[in-house]
C-alpha cells in the first residue's frame, strides 16, 4: 500500500451479512484483515476512477490527441533510440 494510517480507528460500516461474509472469506484467503481488504479495494477503485475521468477528459478534447508537429520537431534531436 502506498499509504496507511499510522493509528487505526475503529469504525462501524453497515453492510449486509452476505457482504461481510464475502469480505471475510476473501480477506482470509489472502491472509489479510477485512480492513486491509477495504484499503486495497478503495485504492483500486480510486485508481479506476482516475483513469475513467482521464479517458473522459481526453475524449472531450480530441485535439490534444492529434499529432503535435512542434513536439515531433522538439524530440527530433538526432540521437539513436537504441
Amino acid at each position: 500500500m502506498r499509504w496507511r494510517m499510522l493509528i487505526a480507528m475503529a469504525t462501524t460500516v453497515r453492510v449486509s451479512e452476505a457482504t461481510r461474509a464475502r469480505a471475510a472469506a476473501l480477506a482470509a484467503e489472502r491472509g489479510s484483515s477485512i480492513g486491509e481488504l477495504v484499503d486495497e479495494a478503495l485504492e483500486a477503485l480510486e485508481k479506476e476512477e482516475f483513469w475513467r475521468k482521464t479517458r473522459l477528459a481526453l475524449q472531450q478534447h480530441p485535439v490534444e490527441l492529434d499529432e503535435d508537429p512542434v513536439w515531433d520537431l522538439a524530440t527530433a534531436d538526432g540521437l539513436d533510440r537504441d
